[in-house]
């Protein structure tokens, strides 16, 4: 029997900060209604404000897109979660963070994405930023 351990040993889940919060909360709530919105395969209403044409109709379409698309929504929602919870390694969100934040720019760039989701890129960036210049939590005597 393999024992599976969450954090390592004597390590304490750190209280979440305002900051974490705040970089988190999009995505806590973006992502749940989006990974529903591709498994049910309906475009939004508001989608034409965000995506081209053409690429809503791909999502629409297409499985692998669709695939993609969901992949990418559960991760943004666990990353999320577990800067709230964990908070390290900061690297990781924040590498993650300038992932994401490079790919929706590059996209708005071609013409996949229109301006908000490229603002949402910008804001990702300025993200891993703050993460890196944020301060390390205080050590517990216990770890």
């Amino acid at each position: 029997l393999v024992h599976v351990q969450a954090y390592p040993p004597h390590t304490k889940v750190q209280r979440m900060g305002f900051i974490e919060v705040v970089l988190a909360f999009p995505w806590l709530i973006l992502a749940p209604l989006n990974f529903v919105k591709v498994l049910i395969n309906k475009p939004s209403p508001m989608a034409h404000h965000f995506v081209a044409k053409r690429s809503e109709e791909c999502q629409k379409n297409c499985e692998i897109a669709r695939m993609w698309a969901t992949m990418f929504w559960s991760l943004q929602f666990v990353l999320a979660l577990g800067l709230l919870l964990v908070q390290r390694p900061r690297w990781m969100f924040s590498a993650a963070k300038v992932c994401v934040g490079l790919i929706l720019m590059a996209n708005f760039h071609v013409g996949v994405v229109k301006l908000p989701i490229a603002l949402a890129g910008g804001f990702e960036l300025l993200s891993a930023v703050i993460l890196m210049m944020l301060p390390a939590q205080s050590k517990d005597k216990t770890e």
